[in-house]
């Protein structure tokens, strides 16, 4: 038997083992550990890290068995830090129990692949970022892949329904693995609209000369507003805060590729909803820890939910943009009807009405009989 036919039938085995002890597990009484790539305080970030916390407790499980890391790979010493981090958290986990890991975003996956191999190495992974063929080839732990990751291909077809005379669309970016990470999936969504629009990824400039850059555009273009984590300078920056940097600078529409910057200033899109896709998140762990859903291989990617059309009035009405296109959107923002604003003025004036309308009636009824 070759050395890769050995490895393999040992990674079959592993495979084969682990999914006998987590058929029938309970949840409830699992471990888990969740390692978030950049630090706390960001909108995206939380909401999905919030909710998927949530939906755990809901399944019964302990807070003290939910234990999240934060590895601000942001950070331009994260590389010169990571061995005092990895000594860190194998202190702090290497000697306990943890039943599953969960990685969200590349830096976080690089890490945890790299420095935390030894790490629970048998307890199955769940990440939003999909791992290269070298990394599962080194890894004895199965891997569930649920990418949390924009409709690009979606929200300009929305762009193309509200905007048909629309000829350029400009995507400010960064160079992070997780901005390079989204420019690769944005070209994917993009390739079937190349003969109608043109593309353009600022990654190459600053973020400075990117903000200048959007302030000129001509009318026939938008903006759509993506993933920003660090420029080609090493200048980095909350994506929030880089999408209200790009809603600030631009001179057109710009659009939105998660809910959580629809309000801030974008027009709006066809958006990933972060606590849905965290709550999803959390149900697949459950379905893994369960036995509900089985590893198929290294590598087993599982179902995300569909985005959501949603859209900002006042932005809708700035930009002079007619919703009417907007099918089944969700419009926030958007001011009462008539109807809906004085509904109760209405009904009470209009009983008053018939009820002197009634006595009016009345009144002449008896005039008759007694005239």
């Amino acid at each position: 038997m070759s050395g890769i036919s050995i490895k393999r039938f040992w990674a079959g085995l592993l495979l084969a083992a682990w999914a006998l002890t987590a058929l029938g597990a309970d949840p409830a009484g699992a471990h888990v550990l969740l390692f978030n790539s950049y630090s706390p305080g960001r909108p995206g970030i939380d909401s999905v890290t919030d909710a998927f916390v949530q939906r755990l407790r809901e399944s019964g499980i302990s807070l003290d068995h939910i234990h999240v890391e934060f590895l601000n790979q942001e950070q331009p010493n994260a590389a010169l830090v990571a061995p005092a981090r990895r000594a860190l958290l194998m202190a702090q986990y290497g000697g306990g129990r943890i039943d599953m890991l969960v990685v969200l975003q590349q830096p976080a996956l690089n890490f945890v692949v790299h420095e935390l191999a030894d790490l629970a190495p048998e307890a199955p992974l769940l990440t939003d970022s999909e791992p290269s063929t070298v990394q599962l080839a080194g890894s004895r732990r199965p891997v569930f892949l649920y990418t949390i990751v924009p409709d690009l291909g979606a929200t300009v077809k929305d762009i193309m329904d509200l905007l048909p005379r629309t000829r350029r669309v400009v995507i400010p970016g960064g160079v992070s693995e997780a901005d390079s990470a989204f420019q690769r999936q944005a070209e994917v969504d993009l390739a079937p609209w190349l003969r109608r629009l043109q593309v353009e990824f600022l990654q190459n400039m600053s973020w400075a000369e990117q903000m200048r850059y959007i302030g000129n555009l001509t009318q026939d273009t938008v903006v759509v507003t993506g993933m920003f984590n660090r420029d080609r300078d090493g200048y980095s920056l909350p994506t929030i805060d880089a999408a209200r940097d790009t809603m600030r600078a631009a001179n057109v529409p710009v659009f939105a590729l998660f809910d959580s910057i629809v309000g801030e200033g974008a027009v709006g899109g066809a958006v990933r909803n972060l606590r849905q896709s965290g709550r999803e998140l959390a149900e697949h762990l459950l379905a893994v820890m369960a036995g509900r859903l089985a590893a198929n291989g290294a590598l087993t990617k599982v179902p995300v939910g569909p985005v959501q059309s949603l859209y900002d009035w006042r932005q809708l009405e700035r930009w002079h943009i007619d919703p009417a296109p907007l099918q089944g959107a969700t419009i926030l923002f958007q001011p009462p009807s008539l109807w809906q604003a004085y509904r109760g003025a209405v009904l009470g004036a209009g009983g008053v009405i018939v009820m002197l309308a009634g006595l009016l009636a009345a009144m002449l009824v008896r005039r008759r009989r007694f005239g």
